[in-house]
């Protein structure tokens, strides 16, 4: 199936819990996952959304 994803909210997402993380305590991982979601393609950052878990389907348009 395939789906049309809201990359921008996609990308907000995920920089929000990355954000998250660094202000629990993981501070080196949270940081260098942000500039990855931040400088991620948009092919990219879907393969790392699937990675971590996060259903598509959420930022379907």
């Amino acid at each position: 199936m395939i789906i049309t994803i809201d990359i921008d909210a996609l990308r907000k997402y995920m920089l929000d819990n990355s954000y998250a993380a660094f202000f629990v305590g993981d501070f080196g991982g949270a940081l260098a996952e942000a500039v990855d979601i931040e400088n991620a393609s948009d092919e990219e950052l879907i393969e790392m959304a699937e990675r971590q878990g996060i259903d598509l389907r959420r930022f379907q348009i």
